[in-house]
């Protein structure tokens, strides 16, 4: 999973963007409530503002123009007061702006990308060795930002002759821009993932008979006892639209024959509902493999925590790959049904089986 933080914190260093503290003082005259404090752009996160000690309150008390780094009280302070400003002064970017590149990034590079289940991958589902293409893509954003900016620059010639060209700086970050590309081209061609993805696909034959797509099977050796695993395409070669869900996504990933357990955290109170949760072939198989055991451990009307298990006999045969999802129904009304986690679960076979349930050989 990539976090947003981690992202942020790349950004930041591959812009040289890096932040830094600032104490700004000043005296109060009774009268002025506009104080420019002369250092820009501000975050509004973990600034102080006090006033002969006293902190004042935000948005309350003042307001803060981030940009400008001007702060504005609602009330002049009294006269002679002493105006202490303390917090974090950006070089470039705002972190709210640095965001706004990184989820346009985030959206680019995950384009027309989904699971399994047709769900759209966001960054939550993004696996970590994604985070730093992704980064690269939101510094290019930010450098085009800043090349916009530089493009209205002109050079200046001074009447003895002496010339400021301030228009190579728009060409120094046109070709850094240039650069970062071939640089996430090449990281998206070798990890194929983002914008140049090699786009591949498996040819499914239809089937004369009844029109159907004949599944495909992974390939095994003719000595193979083990049931074939079937393999679920994902994408097609023009790929497809996401299908919207409200359930959660949480991958289970155990080992054949051990025990399993996971808990939920559900904001309202669980003991109203009757849970169930089941692990099938595929969704809307009717191949049912193991039904969890499910103990709802604590519950309020703000936080209910659900366990869910699997005995030693629930994993013994599952396959490699399989389809699992919990439900709720109320207990009042049978009819009020709702999905509220799915996924895939993952079983690692065993090799050391149990002698005394497997027998002697």
């Amino acid at each position: 999973m990539a976090l947003l933080s981690d992202i942020l914190s790349r950004v930041r260093l591959d812009l040289g963007d890096i932040q830094k503290n600032f104490t700004f003082t000043a005296t109060g005259d009774g009268v002025t409530t506009i104080f420019p404090t002369g250092i820009k752009p501000i975050e509004v996160v973990n600034l102080t503002v006090t006033e002969n000690g006293n902190p004042i309150g935000y948005p309350y008390g003042y307001t803060v123009e981030q940009d400008t780094g001007i702060i504005t009280f609602a009330n002049a302070p009294a006269a002679n007061a002493t105006i202490l400003i303390q917090g974090v002064q950006d070089r470039y970017f705002l972190d709210s702006e640095l965001c706004v590149f990184i989820n346009d990034a985030v959206t680019e590079h995950t384009f027309n990308r989904v699971d399994s289940y047709g769900t759209q991958v966001t960054l939550a589902s993004i696996a970590p060795v994604e985070t730093y293409p992704i980064a690269i893509l939101a510094t290019i954003e930010a450098l085009w930002a800043l090349a916009t900016d530089a493009a209205f620059d002109i050079n200046i010639t001074a009447p003895d002759g002496v010339m400021i060209p301030r228009a190579q700086r728009y060409q120094q970050l046109s070709s850094i821009i240039q650069q970062r590309w071939e640089q996430y081209k090449t990281l998206c061609a070798q990890l194929n993932v983002g914008l140049w993805k090699i786009e591949m696909g498996t040819l499914i034959r239809t089937s004369r008979t009844t029109n159907k797509y004949v599944p495909i099977y992974v390939g095994q050796e003719i000595d193979d006892s083990r049931q074939p695993e079937r393999v679920y395409i994902a994408n097609n070669l023009t790929g497809r639209s996401p299908m919207p869900t409200n359930a959660q996504n949480y991958d289970i990933i155990l080992y054949q024959g051990n025990n399993f357990s996971v808990e939920f955290d559900f904001p309202f109170d669980a003991s109203l509902y009757a849970w169930a949760a089941q692990i099938r072939t595929y969704p809307n198989s009717p191949s049912l493999y193991a039904n969890f055991g499910i103990t709802v451990t604590s519950y309020s009307s703000t936080l209910s925590k659900v366990v869910l298990t699997l005995q030693p006999k629930d994993t013994e045969y599952l396959p490699t790959r399989a389809f699992w999802d919990l439900t709720a129904t109320l207990k009042t009304d049978d009819t009020q049904v709702t999905t509220y986690v799915k996924g895939q679960v993952f079983t690692t076979q065993a090799v050391s089986l149990d002698v005394g349930t497997y027998g002697s050989w």
